[in-house]
C-alpha cells in the first residue's frame, strides 16, 4: 500500500520569520518616506504661492518679519484657501533666513508690504533659538594639506638623500675582453691552432 504523507502544518510553514517580519517594516519605510516627500512638496509650492500672491511681503531669499497675526489677514483677503496659507505660514517662519530676520528693533510687513510693528527682544531670542547650531570653523590651507597628503602617500624621489644611492656600475669595469691568440691569423692557421690547443687539454 502506498501511503500519501499528508504535510504538517510545521512543514507548511517553513519561511523564515524574520524574513516575513522584515518585508512589512520595508514596506512601511517606504510607504512613510513617500509620504514625508509628498508633504515636503506641498509645503514648498504652498510657500511659492504665498510669495507669488504677496511679492511685496514675502520673500524666501530676503525675507521679513511678519505682522503678528497675519494669519488672520491672509484668510480675510480670500485669495489663497486657508489650507495652503496655514501651511505655507508654518514653512515659511521656519525658514533659516527668515529666522535670521528676526533681529530686535527690525520692523514687521503687512500683507501691502508696509510697516506694522517692531520684533521685541523676545522674539528674536525665540527666533534665535530656532536657529541650528553652528559648527566652529577651524582655519585649514586646502593646499597645503592636500600636499601633506600626497608626500605622505609617495614621498618625492627627489628627497631622498644622495648618500644612499648606489653608484652607477662601470659598464666599461665590468666587461674586460681577453686578448685573442688568433688575432692576425688566416683561417688555415686559426683552425690549425685551435687543434693544437684542443690536442693539449686533453693530454
Amino acid at each position: 500500500m502506498n501511503q500519501t504523507i499528508e504535510p504538517t502544518a510545521e512543514s507548511k510553514s517553513e519561511t523564515p520569520t524574520a524574513e516575513v517580519e522584515s518585508a512589512p517594516l520595508a514596506v512601511d519605510n517606504e510607504v512613510a518616506e513617500r509620504k514625508k516627500a509628498k508633504s515636503r512638496a506641498a509645503n514648498r509650492a504652498a510657500v511659492q504661492l504665498l510669495c507669488e500672491t504677496y511679492p511685496q511681503t514675502f520673500s524666501v531669499t530676503e525675507p521679513k518679519p511678519l505682522k503678528i497675526g497675519i494669519q488672520e489677514d491672509l484668510v480675510a483677503d480670500g485669495k489663497i484657501s486657508q489650507n495652503k496659507i496655514k501651511r505655507g505660514l508654518a514653512s515659511y517662519v521656519r525658514i533659516y533666513a527668515y529666522l535670521r530676520s528676526q533681529s530686535e528693533g527690525a520692523a514687521r510687513v503687512n500683507l501691502l508690504g508696509e510697516a506694522a510693528g517692531k520684533v521685541t527682544s523676545g522674539e528674536a531670542a525665540h527666533a534665535a533659538s530656532k536657529l541650528p547650531a553652528q559648527r566652529e570653523s577651524k582655519p585649514r590651507n586646502k593646499s597645503n594639506k592636500a600636499i601633506d597628503k600626497r608626500g605622505a602617500r609617495r614621498p618625492n624621489k627627489s628627497a631622498k638623500p644622495v648618500a644612499n644611492k648606489k653608484p652607477a656600475p662601470n659598464s666599461q669595469a665590468k666587461v674586460k675582453k681577453a686578448d685573442n691568440p688568433f688575432q692576425g691569423l688566416d683561417d688555415n692557421q686559426r683552425m690549425a691552432s685551435k687543434l693544437d690547443l684542443l690536442l693539449n687539454k686533453h693530454r
